[in-house]
């Protein structure tokens, strides 16, 4: 592994080195942090806690190649990948380069745009923001992104504002993906009082091998309240890792709803410090891992201060050889009075070659708190099965049907009818199969 740390440290060097000189901020000296980080830290192994079920020799033996060359493609491909219902505002990226003719926005004060354009520009306002909440890279693959990053989106919501549509963040690759690593890096405001939904996707429309590797820092001013929901349909010889990182100012309401699908390997993390009272963070996931599939999810709550609440409920429906690991820490520290926390995980195991990893925590400091956190791992119930069949489904529709309902749970929170359907058939075809 040090030979492949050199190697990408050569390629980190060389592209911070070829970066345009002259006009524009290109975040020289934040680059030369993080790939001073990355030389450091190297890439994780499995002596690490947090890393010790995640496995990633398959991805580094890739060699993933860093090349930002705009993408060709057909648009009526990307435009059928589109949400159904109307948004207040849409962003494309196709082989994690934005793609301004296909974005736009019609929502007033509601802002959109792309990270390149703002280095191009040298936009003090966003770039001062950018690594501010995920630091220079806690591992060594986020120090990668920060060093060598290309674009990501860019959005902003005025102060006060409703809206009644979602904005709509879709990432789309094509066969030009090849061998790439994309790396993306997203930074969302959604100013004081502001209510707003986002719905982010990752959809590949080839069986193509690359790795897209995100960060997303997501900012949430006082009395805000932010729905996203984020579905990762990437293709199943990718790898796909995702940063999330939020803050959540006093008053604040973050829901997030996941859904990890597709892709050979995945990993999302997602990290929340609450820093001012009264904030509320709410966490659904659903993961699902069939043959040669890993899925990961990793999340770290930390509970700073009193007087909030987070809640995290994940589910997980596994089958032929999948693998699947979950890593919920909840963290209530000695000041952080009156904290309300509740952290569950459920597992569907649906045969014996499948595994899955799970670890709930809760490291509790205070001693006025409402906490709890539980998982189960466990298989479909025979007599739900007999019931089913004895009113006349086979066994495989019976299986099918209780799987759905097992899912639904987390399906069922996807304001996005789109999202619901693509789910709901995705999961169906995967169980029939």
């Amino acid at each position: 592994m040090n030979q492949q740390v050199e190697s990408y440290g050569q390629v980190v060097k060389q592209y911070i080195g070829n970066l345009p000189k002259g006009d524009g901020d290109w975040l020289s000296e934040l680059r030369q942090k993080a790939a001073k980080r990355f030389a450091g830290l190297g890439f994780p192994h499995a002596k690490l806690e947090t890393w010790k079920y995640t496995g990633i020799d398959g991805l580094l033996s890739q060699e993933f190649e860093v090349d930002d060359t705009s993408p060709e493609y057909a648009e009526h491909t990307v435009l059928q990948q589109f949400l159904q219902e109307p948004v207040s505002g849409r962003l494309v990226f196709v082989d994690g380069v934005y793609q301004a003719d296909l974005s736009h926005c019609e929502s007033a004060g509601v802002s959109i745009g792309s990270l390149h354009a703002a280095m191009v520009l040298a936009d003090s306002t966003v770039l001062k923001k950018t690594g501010s909440l995920s630091g220079v890279g806690e591992h060594g693959f986020a120090a990668m992104n920060l060093a060598t990053v290309h674009d990501g989106a860019v959005i902003h919501i005025a102060a006060d504002t409703e809206l009644k549509r979602p904005i709509e963040l879709l990432h789309v690759t094509t066969r030009g993906a090849e061998g790439k690593a994309l790396r993306s890096r997203h930074l969302i405001v959604v100013e004081a009082g502001t209510s707003a939904n986002l719905v982010e996707r990752y959809v590949a429309l080839d069986d193509t091998t690359y790795f897209n590797n995100t960060v997303c820092e997501l900012f949430i001013e006082e009395g805000a309240k932010l729905t996203h929901q984020r579905v990762q349909l990437e293709s199943t010889q990718a790898y796909h890792m995702s940063d999330l990182h939020l803050e959540l100012k006093a008053n604040a309401h973050y829901h997030g709803i996941y859904a990890a699908i597709g892709a050979a390997w995945s990993r999302t993390s997602v990290h929340n410090r609450f820093s001012d009272q009264n904030a509320n963070c709410e966490l659904d996931g659903l993961y699902m891992a069939d043959n040669g599939q890993l899925t990961d999810f990793h999340l770290d709550v930390d509970h700073a201060v009193p007087h909030c609440d987070s809640r995290e409920n994940f589910r997980g429906v596994l089958h032929g050889a999948g693998k699947a690991v979950f890593d919920g820490l909840i963290q209530v520290r000695e000041q952080a009075q009156k904290s309300n926390a509740n952290l569950h995980n459920a597992n569907l195991v649906l045969s014996r070659r499948a595994e899955v990893d799970t670890k709930p925590q809760l490291v509790i400091l205070a001693d006025d708190v409402q906490c709890s956190h539980g998982t189960t791992v466990g298989q479909l119930d025979p007599e739900a099965v007999y019931y089913l069949r004895s009113r006349g489904l086979s066994e495989r529709e019976a299986r099918r049907l209780l799987c759905l309902g097992f899912a639904s749970e987390i399906i069922d929170r996807f304001e996005s009818e789109t999202l619901r359907l693509q789910l709901t058939e995705v999961i169906r075809q995967r169980i029939q199969g």
